[in-house]
This record gives structure tokens, C-alpha cells and sequence, in this order.
């Protein structure tokens, strides 16, 4: 049920597109539907030249003989092709023939021709032209004495048709809501296909069923804010993240990591690793870079993620130089060394297209190890753990590491793959940290409870 209702949030507005869409269909549909109106014309057969009470009799038993044949009259060309001129019909008498129903109750002279058409009254008005033309064919074909010069059958009007008064129209709301139901089954069946190809990451049981370790803090951003939320066991505060400075509380994560470096011993350096490649990992580095800087005496924050150098915009300082050059041998750390938001900050420097080796270098593990000594902590920022080995590289040069996976982004496989290298490498992974970007919509809803909650107060 938490997995469903995880899915749910996560494609919750392809879901309500799928349903609006089935909305529409269905109104679509309704619209175009054509409504069937009938109305039924009663004529009744008599022998006309009937004199005595035999004479009757034998007439309706002759006319009960012949009401089969009359009936495939109605709906023969003699009959249909004078209705069609009669009313300027655009059809065919074989075409009419099929909206024409005939029915003669049994052992009767009576007939009941029913007409279906568009609307109510063009029903009625045809199946009153039938009946006159049908009555023009029986005294056409109706057998004639030797002497006689009218015909020995003739009908009569019992009821002629008439237009209905309640008209039967299609239910739009019906057709809306199957449509609504039709919708939202189809995005279901979108979603769990989708769901099963990919298998993302959507809650703390995925983490530690593809991982087997420990989800850190839940983080959801947005526009340079992140808020950090975990169980009841847990601390959930807020902060921003390369926004301005002000009083926050204590992140989840921060306060998992310091718990987390007294119960592995002498801990001097951790690393925070992408999944894959993202901006999430980094803005989660730097806020809590942040936090550290307020909590401890002195914290050094590296950018090791050598292929996006994207840190020091972030916190406004300088790219260049950084670690690429004090990997490189070019200059010394106090050369790249900046005071940045009560942080000792290195940058990425400019690797030239030599990320990969410069990492793997022997200059990577020595510089965090000498470095790290004269601080309370340094922090590591690198690169992604798979399909690179960049954060497997960072992992094995620091003393703990912290996994970044994006929620409904990361796979499953991915973040499994990424634990299996850098637990190969050496390194020493504590936890996952489970990052969420809020979309514009969630934004404005959050807004409005946000205010409702405010006004209550």
C-alpha cells in the first residue's frame, strides 16, 4: 500500500492528465453519437367488398393469408421509392428499407411500421409517408373480381406515427465519467509499465532493499530551498541552500552524520557522492557545508567533482585555481584555499579533460589525509558513482561516504550498481540521503497550506 500511494504522489499529474483526457474523450464521444428516435404508424387490412357475415369472415381469413406478403412490401422500392421523392430524402429505398421495422401480430389484419431516424419528428413524418404509400400499393396490387373495379383490400389508419415527446438523449455525464474511469485506468497501466521498466527509487524500504543501508534524511528543494524531514527517531529542520544566511535548525542529515562519526571513532573526512550525475548531491553538499560551519570550529569543504566544477558558483567564489592544479603539481593548497560563507572552500580548479586521471592519481588520498588534520572536518563533494569511477575514487580517499539518490529518478539497478563500487573500492558507505525536487505545481500547493496552517495559528 505505501509503494501504491509513493507511485501515486510520485505520477500523480500524468494520472490526472490521463483523467482529464478520458473527460474529454468521453464528452467527444457523447457529442458525436447519433440518437436513435422511433415512432410507430398502425394500419389495419379489410376485404372491401364483404356483404354478409361469411363474406367478412372469409375476407379476414384471406386477409390474415396475405399480411406476410404486404409486409415485404413496406419495405420494397414501390413503397419507399415514392416516400423518398414524396419527402426529398437523401437515401436509398434499400438504405430507408433497414431504418423500417414490420410487425404483424399474429392472426390479426393489423400492421405496425415503425421508422427510425435522426430526430423525432422526421420518424414520425416518414412513417406516415409509408403507410400513405403503402395504402396507393395495395390498391395497386390488391386482386380485382371480374367486375369489380376497386380493389378487394384496403387499409385503414389506426394510429398514425406521431412525434415522441420525450426524446431520448445520450447522458454527456455518463459518457464523462467512463471516460474518467477509462482515463485513469490507462494512466495506471502507462504508470506501472513505466514503474516496471524502470524501478526507481520512491522510498527508505527501496533504498535499503537495492542498498542495504540506512536512508540518512529525506530532502525535498526547490528554488534554492531544501527541507530535510525524516522519522519520528530523527530531527527535521530546514535551511536554504545558496541563499542568504539566517538562523536555522539542525539538519537530519547533520545530525545522523555527527552520530554517526562518534560511533565510527576518529572520523576527519566525508564524502557526499552522487548516484548518478546531478545537481542534487552538490546542493545538498553545500547546505551542509553550511550546517557544519556552524556547529564546528573549523571545516574545510573540497570540490572534487573535477568534470562539473560547478561548486564555487554556487557559493560565489572562485573557480581557479583549485584541486586540478593541486593535483597537477602546479600550485600549493594555500594558493587555492578561499573564505567563503565561514567556510574554507578548495574549488575544482580546471582539470582540462584530465578528471579521470588526476583523481586516480597518488596525489588524491594524501592531500585529504594532510589537509584534513588541522580541521574539525573536511567535506568532500564529487562526482557520480556510476557510470564513472569518480565517486568510487572520492569514496576510497575518505572516511565515510553519503550516497545522493533522486526519488522517482534513480533506479533501483543504479543505485545497487553504485553500492557494489564503492564498497569494492575500499571505501566506507554510512547511508543514503534521498533528495526530492519539488515541481512548480507541488510548490504552489505547498504555498496555500502553508498559509491556511499560518492562518489557523
Amino acid at each position: 500500500m505505501e509503494n501504491l500511494w509513493n507511485l501515486v504522489r510520485a505520477r500523480w499529474i500524468l494520472l490526472i492528465a490521463s483523467v482529464l483526457l478520458g473527460v474529454i474523450a468521453g464528452a467527444v464521444y457523447a457529442g458525436t453519437i447519433t440518437v436513435e428516435h422511433r415512432s410507430t404508424a398502425v394500419v389495419y387490412f379489410a376485404v372491401d367488398r364483404a356483404k354478409t357475415a361469411s363474406d367478412y369472415t372469409a375476407g379476414s381469413s384471406f386477409a390474415q393469408s396475405v399480411m406476410p406478403s404486404f409486409a415485404q412490401i413496406v419495405k420494397s422500392p414501390v413503397v419507399l421509392d415514392p416516400v423518398i421523392e414524396e419527402l426529398d430524402l437523401q437515401t436509398t429505398a434499400r438504405s430507408l428499407a433497414g431504418r423500417i421495422q414490420v410487425d404483424v401480430p399474429s392472426n390479426t389484419t393489423v400492421m405496425n411500421v415503425t421508422v427510425t431516424d435522426k430526430t423525432s419528428l422526421g420518424a414520425a413524418t416518414t412513417a406516415n409517408a409509408v403507410i400513405r404509400q403503402l395504402g396507393e400499393a395495395v390498391r395497386t396490387l390488391s386482386p380485382r373480381g371480374e367486375e369489380a373495379t376497386n380493389p378487394a383490400m384496403r387499409i385503414s389508419t389506426v394510429s398514425p406515427a406521431v412525434a415522441p415527446e420525450n426524446q431520448p438523449t445520450a447522458s454527456r455525464l455518463t459518457f464523462e465519467l467512463l471516460g474518467a474511469a477509462a482515463g485513469l485506468l490507462v494512466g495506471l497501466a502507462i504508470v506501472g509499465i513505466w514503474e516496471s521498466l524502470t524501478r526507481p527509487v520512491r522510498s527508505a524500504s527501496d533504498v535499503e532493499a537495492a542498498s542495504s543501508t540506512p536512508v540518512l534524511a529525506t530532502i525535498a528543494f526547490d528554488s534554492g530551498q531544501v527541507v530535510a524531514s525524516a522519522g519520528a527517531d530523527q530531527v527535521v529542520a530546514s535551511t536554504d541552500v545558496r541563499g542568504p544566511e539566517g538562523a536555522v535548525g539542525t539538519l537530519v542529515l547533520h545530525t545522523n552524520i555527527s552520530a554517526l562519526c562518534a560511533k565510527n571513532g576518529h572520523v576527519k573526512s566525508v564524502a557526499v557522492v552522487p548516484v548518478t550525475a546531478g545537481d542534487e548531491a552538490r546542493a545538498v553538499a553545500v547546505d551542509l557545508a553550511k550546517v557544519m560551519a556552524r556547529a564546528r570550529n573549523r571545516i574545510l569543504f573540497v570540490d572534487t567533482d573535477l568534470r562539473s566544477a560547478s561548486v564555487a558558483g554556487m557559493l560565489g567564489a572562485e573557480s581557479v585555481p583549485g584541486l586540478a592544479e593541486i593535483l597537477q603539481g602546479s600550485v600549493e593548497f594555500g594558493q587555492t584555499l578561499q573564505l567563503t560563507n565561514r567556510l574554507d572552500f578548495v574549488a575544482a580548479g580546471n582539470a582540462e579533460g584530465n578528471a579521470a586521471e588526476l583523481l586516480v592519481s597518488s596525489r588524491l588520498k594524501p592531500f585529504i589525509r594532510v589537509e584534513s588534520a588541522p580541521y574539525n572536518m573536511l567535506l568532500a563533494v564529487g562526482g557520480a558513482a556510476i557510470p564513472v569511477a569518480d565517486g568510487a575514487t572520492l569514496a576510497a580517499a575518505t572516511d565515510i561516504t553519503v550516497l545522493v539518490a533522486r526519488r522517482g529518478r534513480t533506479k533501483r539497478r543504479d543505485l545497487a550498481d553504485a553500492t557494489d563500487r564503492l564498497s569494492a573500492s575500499g571505501g566506507t558507505l554510512v547511508g543514503v540521503v534521498l533528495v526530492q525536487r519539488r515541481s512548480g505545481i507541488a510548490r504552489f500547493l505547498l504555498r496555500i497550506k502553508n498559509r491556511i496552517q499560518d492562518g489557523r495559528r
